[in-house]
């Protein structure tokens, strides 16, 4: 799909933490906050989304975040890390698309497209053979999405959401032929 408007994509400063934290509690209470308790979502936003964790977080050379503009206001942001190595990609130059999400009102005008395209060829830049992520097994929207984006299911692992451990599926999607 192409995306109806243009999207302007830079790299999160330290400088953009107070943004990048909005985005971050607005953006994952809307998606999840209907399908877990108050108090898990209080607790994974405390840890995951407070200032000190997400500066830290924006200074590590592990991360890449990029925060989306549509007519200068944020719409969305992306977190990338190449911290982690999975047993299934041993073989694999990987990056981790951590994070994607897109403010609800903005989801249909094309930035989520956008920010794959952008992830995808950032990872090829940086000469990645796979991207790969974990999606909520419940998250039937954004599995859709990601299929129709080149990513395929090749697994599954465990994520805890304050105190409740749920599973997503792992989903990548090849850079190299």
């Amino acid at each position: 799909m192409k995306p109806t408007q243009e999207v302007v994509i830079k790299p999160a400063l330290k400088d953009d933490v107070d943004i990048l934290q909005k985005l971050c509690i607005a953006t994952f209470s809307d998606t999840y906050a209907k399908y877990n308790t108050v108090e898990d979502m209080r607790l994974y936003t405390a840890e995951h989304f407070n200032r000190k964790k997400l500066l830290d977080e924006l200074e590590s050379k592990m991360n890449f975040f990029f925060v989306a503009a549509l007519n200068h206001e944020p719409v969305g942001y992306m977190k990338l890390r190449t911290s982690v190595e999975l047993a299934q990609l041993k073989n694999k130059k990987s990056i981790e698309l951590e994070r994607i999400y897109v403010v609800k009102h903005f989801q249909s005008a094309g930035v989520g497209y956008q920010f794959i395209q952008f992830a995808v060829e950032f990872a090829q830049s940086k000469r990645f053979d796979t991207i790969w992520l974990g999606v909520w097994t419940r998250n039937e929207k954004a599995i859709s999405f990601y299929k129709k984006c080149g990513f395929e299911i090749f697994g599954e692992h465990k994520f805890t959401l304050g105190t409740d451990e749920q599973t997503d599926w792992l989903m990548k999607k090849e850079l190299t032929d």
